[in-house]
């Protein structure tokens, strides 16, 4: 195991040593399209990937989608911590910040459900926060909540720190029980398009609240 661990660190830094060469300024022209965040988490038992797509149709526009990807595997083919979740939302903005959202998830363990609810979102060019609340529109009628913190305070020139938090909780109303949820964390630092630091994962599932933790390191980078 430690074997592995050292040559996946070797790999990452490798990785990030290349990133220097080929990295592009954050700054960008006011009607860019927003970028899209791609990570991947490697740590001692598993690896981890996740997207995020968050863009509107036009820049005027009050449409807009929502999709996440997030993919979670573990070293040992350990069935149970295979998993991949995939949202995908249409957005209408009804007033500065807040969204109408409705759309659908597919869950590795459950398949396909249609979810509705809303978000609320404030970027800013240091700060972003992201919170999206419904429902699941089947016989289980989970209620889901996922928020997603960020701070990047510069540092110098192009360096910044690099913080986020993410958090996902989903509530079984069919046997009133807890169904999934997680909580991860990140603590680094970023360089223009590329990010790279220690990362937390905690995952809970299921009514018994079978709990999953995995310390990393992850290596991110903004898709424009």
């Amino acid at each position: 195991m430690k074997r592995k661990i050292f040559s996946l660190l070797l790999f990452t830094f490798a990785v990030l040593a290349s990133l220097g060469v080929y990295a592009q300024p954050r700054e960008a022209p006011a009607n860019q399209p927003a970028p899209i965040p791609l990570e991947i988490v490697l740590s001692g038992d598993g690896w981890v990937s996740q997207m995020i797509i968050d863009k509107k149709f036009a820049p005027e526009s009050k449409f807009g989608f929502f999709g996440l990807s997030y993919l979670k595997a573990d070293y040992d083919n350990a069935e149970f911590l295979r998993e991949s979740i995939n949202l995908a939302f249409l957005k209408y903005d009804i007033f500065k910040g807040v969204s109408l959202m409705s759309g659908a998830i597919m869950n590795s363990q459950w398949g396909f459900r249609p979810y509705a609810g809303a978000q609320y979102g404030y970027h800013s060019r240091t700060f972003m926060g992201v919170i999206n609340s419904g429902f699941h529109l089947t016989e289980t009628k989970n209620f889901e909540s996922l928020a997603i913190l960020e701070y990047r305070p510069p540092i110098k020139g192009a360096w910044s720190l690099y913080s986020r938090a993410q958090g996902l909780y989903s509530y079984n109303s069919e046997i009133d029980a807890h169904d999934r949820s997680h909580f991860y964390a990140r603590l680094g630092v970023s360089y223009k398009n590329y990010s790279f630091g220690g990362a937390y994962n905690y995952d809970c599932y299921g009514p018994h609240k079978i709990t999953d933790n995995q310390f990393g390191i992850f290596l991110g980078v903004l898709l424009q």
